[in-house]
């Protein structure tokens, strides 16, 4: 356990899964208390926290929400629940996300909303509610993007357009709340595979995108993890609007 970490309190949202859960078990391992967020896996949640709870008791609480419906309200709520639990916040991941492709020609105006809602609307409104709490705090702010919203990468167009702004809201919040609070970023690359349509993501796509990736290796949730907790750590203490790229070298020839 880090002493650095030993008091403070993360909320990672789709903390309850994948790259998430990896994200929420490292920090909880460094000694942080984690409130996990999910929406549709409540069951796995509870059972994670319940896991993290028996290594260290009263260490880890969930709270759940659809981060594409009634956004501002949803996103109020979390902050408030998340805060009320331990009396603080000091570290914001924002992890969840929608990942599905979107064609120009088959693209609908629900898809976009959903995209634009979770990927985008949720964190801003998330670290509008924290940001009180993470000034007291001087915590700081991770915005999960990808290399995606670096490059393009259609058909999954509406998906990198809602990252790429993702990445210029970093920017921004980074400025807006300096000096108390740093807001960084991390951009994945071929992380856990995505649960996407199996015409897109199939084998030879696979053996496409690691042929142009330097490492020529899929990342995992633990590279991810590993990077947010630098970038929650003093380590990083001079690091404000700032991206670490988990890719393998990928975003070199996108």
């Amino acid at each position: 356990m880090e002493d650095w970490a030993s008091s403070r309190v993360a909320l990672v949202t789709g903390g309850g899964r994948r790259v998430g859960k990896a994200i929420a078990t490292a920090l909880h391992k460094s000694g942080y208390k984690v409130v996990i967020h999910c929406n549709s896996s409540k069951d796995a949640a509870l059972e994670f926290a319940n896991e993290l709870n028996s290594q260290r008791s009263d260490t880890a609480f969930v709270v759940s929400g659809d981060l594409s419906k009634d956004v501002v309200d949803t996103c109020r709520r979390l902050v408030k629940e998340a805060t009320e639990k331990w009396g603080r916040l000091d570290l914001l991941v924002n992890n969840a996300s929608l990942f599905f492709l979107t064609p120009l020609d088959t693209a609908t105006d629900q898809q976009w909303n959903q995209l634009m809602d979770t990927n985008l609307k949720a964190p801003y409104f998330l670290a509008q509610a924290a940001s009180p709490h993470l000034r007291k705090t001087k915590g700081s702010i991770i915005n999960m993007c990808d290399i995606i919203g670096e490059q393009a990468s259609p058909p999954l167009t509406i998906y990198g357009i809602s990252k790429a702004a993702l990445i210029m809201t970093t920017k921004n919040l980074a400025i807006e709340l300096g000096p108390e609070v740093r807001v960084n970023y991390i951009c994945p690359g071929a992380v856990m595979w995505p649960e996407v349509e199996k015409e897109h993501h199939d084998d030879s796509f696979r053996n496409e995108w690691l042929s142009r990736t330097p490492l020529n290796a899929i990342g995992t949730g633990e590279n991810v993890a590993d990077a947010v907790l630098f970038l929650a750590s003093p380590s990083s203490s001079y690091m404000t609007g700032s991206c670490i790229r988990i890719c393998g070298g990928r975003s070199l020839r996108l």
